[in-house]
């Protein structure tokens, strides 16, 4: 039961909440403006619809329609997805303006095999 709990954890008190400020920071943007631009509609349209999706997920968790296996699943998945959205606020593109060029050199272990 653990990953049901760490997910219900991650929900309700990390993803849930930032959604609902990413929410609240785009109607502080119309607000301001008096009138929402197309891309400001469709993002606030797909923060809320995850948003949603978040809590229709909690749902299935209460009420045990998702196992510990399946919870663990989602929990990897989601936090993967978390700290990739972490790494991207801190990147620098100017600052690794060369980065590409070494990507064919970024070999794994498993890829020294040829």
């Amino acid at each position: 039961m653990a990953y049901i709990t760490q997910l219900k954890h991650l929900i309700q008190n990390e993803l849930i909440p930032d959604v609902e400020e990413h929410i609240d920071d785009i109607f502080e943007s119309i607000a301001s403006q008096k009138d929402a631009s197309p891309e400001e509609r469709a993002q606030l349209e797909d923060m809320q619809a995850l948003r949603d999706e978040y809590k229709d997920l909690l749902k299935e968790l209460n009420s045990g329609e998702i196992d510990e296996e399946e919870a663990e699943q989602l929990y990897t998945e989601l936090t993967s997805m978390r700290e990739g959205d972490d790494e991207d606020d801190y990147y620098d593109e100017e600052e690794d303006e060369d980065e590409d060029d070494y990507d064919e050199f970024d070999l794994d272990d498993e890829d020294d095999q040829y």
